[in-house]
């Protein structure tokens, strides 16, 4: 169980760092309907803590540290992703939602595998 959970810590890391990157540096473009739901500030600070917490899905465990930290970033980064798909609905309409629906259920899956089964 623990190379499973190893694998998808590490392809959700990087969709979420990739993601909140381009999130992060191209705001200006991507501003529609939905970004203006909250200030600029705080979409700032959620693409930066998605960042952070998606090198908590695998710092943690690499050094062999605080591996309770992986865990709590993979539930972070699920409900993150689930009000994310929210908002989504709400300003754009259904269509795309796959893209932070799968992701969170991925997410939940590690949160479980870590935080439930603990296979470290």
């Amino acid at each position: 169980m623990n190379f499973p959970l190893w694998v998808l810590q590490i392809l959700l890391a990087f969709w979420n760092i990739s993601g909140g990157m381009y999130a992060l540096f191209n705001y200006d473009q991507l501003k529609s309907a939905w970004a203006s739901a909250l200030p600029k500030p705080f979409w700032v600070t959620l693409f930066v803590l998605q960042i952070l917490f998606s090198v908590g899905l695998v710092l943690p465990g690499v050094i062999r540290g605080l591996t309770k930290l992986i865990g709590l970033s993979a539930v972070y980064l699920a409900v993150n992703s689930l009000l994310g798909c929210v908002l989504f609905a709400k300003y754009a309409g259904f269509p795309g939602m796959l893209w932070g629906v799968v992701p969170a259920i991925l997410l939940a899956f590690v949160a479980y595998g870590r935080i439930a089964l603990k296979p470290f």
